[in-house]
């Protein structure tokens, strides 16, 4: 754990415009304007990779370096420097408020939760906040003891706690579960409480509603002395197998699922119920009325959809199951020989050469898949083929599920199609954004190395280096949205600033 990751210097150039109100032909008016959140400081270096947007994109936190020194950079402050300053933070609360970051003082690490030091420990782990923010922890090494810091009170000391995606608090945030190395065992702390000890537990888990957590361990039989494995829910054991795999709660955390190896055959557990047996299955699915669990079943060479314990037809691979948000319907991708199928409640589509993804709208009524046939790609939308392209990717639905935007390339450009419609092409875009009204739709599009935002169909005149990776485009009024990025004026040595540049648009619907 006391191993850290740092940053390494980034620099880019590229040209800053001022902000410029733009006139379409349909007159439409598109105003944008650029705010500097950011500029860089004389003598400390900016590093690109470390600036993080908080989930609002009000805040933005950096990591500076001025010859041995690091410090934060907070909404343009520049906070106390340290030795250094770890790859994996700052974070943000999942709320905005707060932000975290581990820095090295002297010989030892400390946590900094909104400027404020905590102790200083010989390493630290990445810190992890709670759903509802008001809540943080993370693992400490002191000497040769690790334990966990909630809040920051030191828990139980162990021997070691493992760091990746151990540190779990409950949807609800009032319940928080690790696993411990002690001594050669193991064990899961719950809400402060110890399980039994077994040879090995793997990461607990919660339940959607908090009240449930299962986790998998390995134990020795007493009588074999041959390692097991089982399913602990609620710290009771479940039945001992060769192997455990994936496992899930429903929903409603009122089904429990997972599957298992027995005597190189596997199963599915369903409620302490064994499905059939079978070469091999895959991961357990719940509809989101909790009603339905499917998973795939591997015997021999073919491979089954099984939905509530009925086997459905054989296929030579099954790989996409998606239910529709009211559970009423669902969709399969299938191959059988080298021709891939589309099944939308068993009804079966044309041959493809590929078909993956299937995606509902939000209203249930629409379903689309990604589809390829003679080396061209389409979506297949409610059993509709649509314009083929040289790639399509990344398709969803606006929230009143009236409109479907997907990305398209061909040759080397890349385009948004809305509701099929022939898009512009640029030398690259990103995924757009549906208003929440759904009656307008933003992009980020590229050319000639510079970024752009297009909205409502008009193609913005302000350019910039890029927009930062973790803030969207964020619609905050019904005539306005905004998004994060970077930009350098001419003649400029420092590096880029971080900016917000804010679109006004027309209310006249454009979807």
């Amino acid at each position: 754990m006391k191993t850290m990751r740092f940053y390494l210097a980034i620099v880019l150039v590229v040209g800053f415009i001022t902000p410029i109100p733009c006139l379409s032909a349909d007159n439409k008016i598109l105003t944008e304007k650029i705010n500097i959140l950011i500029e860089p400081f004389k003598d400390w270096k900016i590093y690109v990779a470390s600036i993080k947007p908080s989930p609002d994109s009000q805040h933005i936190a950096a990591v500076a370096q001025k010859g041995k020194e690091f410090a934060v950079v907070y909404d343009g402050h520049l906070l106390k420097a340290y030795n250094l300053i770890s790859k994996e933070t700052p974070i943000f609360s999942r709320d905005s408020k707060h932000f975290v970051y581990n820095a090295k003082k002297g010989t030892k690490w400390i946590v900094v939760l909104d400027s404020k030091e905590g102790k200083p420990y010989e390493g630290v782990s990445t810190p992890v906040f709670s759903p509802d923010s008001n809540h943080f922890a993370y693992i400490a090494e002191d000497g040769t003891n690790q334990f966990v810091v909630l809040d920051g009170k030191e828990l139980s000391k162990y021997s070691r706690v493992p760091t990746k995606l151990n540190l779990v608090f409950s949807n609800d945030s009032k319940r928080f579960t690790y696993c411990a190395v002690k001594g050669k065992e193991m064990v899961a702390v719950i809400d402060g409480k110890e399980s039994k000890s077994y040879d090995l537990v793997s990461f607990p888990a919660f339940s959607p509603d908090s009240k449930h957590v299962a986790f998998p361990v390995i134990t020795k039989n007493s009588k074999s002395k041959k390692h097991e494995e089982c399913m602990i829910v609620d710290n009771t054991e479940g039945t001992h197998y060769d192997k455990i795999g994936a496992f899930a709660f429903s929903p409603d955390s009122s089904h429990f699922a997972y599957s298992a190896k027995l005597d190189e055959k596997a199963i599915m557990v369903l409620d302490g119920k064994e499905s059939t047996k079978y070469t091999d299955v895959a991961a357990p699915m719940f509809s989101p009325d909790s009603k339905n669990m499917g998973f795939f079943g591997i015997d021999g060479k073919k491979t089954y959809m099984v939905i509530n314990g009925d086997k459905g037809a054989a296929y030579d691979e099954v790989r996409d199951l998606a239910f529709s948000p009211d559970s009423k319907h669902y969709t399969l991708t299938v191959r059988n020989g080298q021709e891939w199928h589309i099944i939308v409640d068993k009804k079966i589509s044309p041959a493809y050469s590929e078909a993956l993804g299937p995606i509902y709208s939000p209203d249930s009524n629409h379903v689309a898949c990604v589809a390829i046939k003679n080396n061209k790609w389409f979506i297949v939308r409610d059993g509709k083929e649509g314009p083929q392209y040289d790639l399509v990717t990344l398709c969803h639905y606006s929230s009143d599920s009236q409109h479907f935007e997907y990305m398209v390339k061909m040759g080397n450009k890349w385009g948004d199609v809305i509701d099929d419609k022939e898009p512009v092409f640029y030398d690259g875009v990103a995924l757009a954004t549906f208003s929440p009204d759904s009656k307008h739709l933003a992009f980020a599009a590229q050319n000639n190395n510079k970024w752009f935002l297009v909205v409502d169909g008009i193609q913005g005149k302000n350019m910039v280096l890029g927009f930062l990776k973790g803030s969207g485009i964020i619609f905050d009024t019904k005539t306005s949205l905004y998004i994060l990025g970077l930009a350098i004026k001419p003649g400029s040595t420092l590096g880029p600033n971080i900016i917000k540049l804010k679109v006004q648009f027309s209310d006249n619907n454009y979807l």
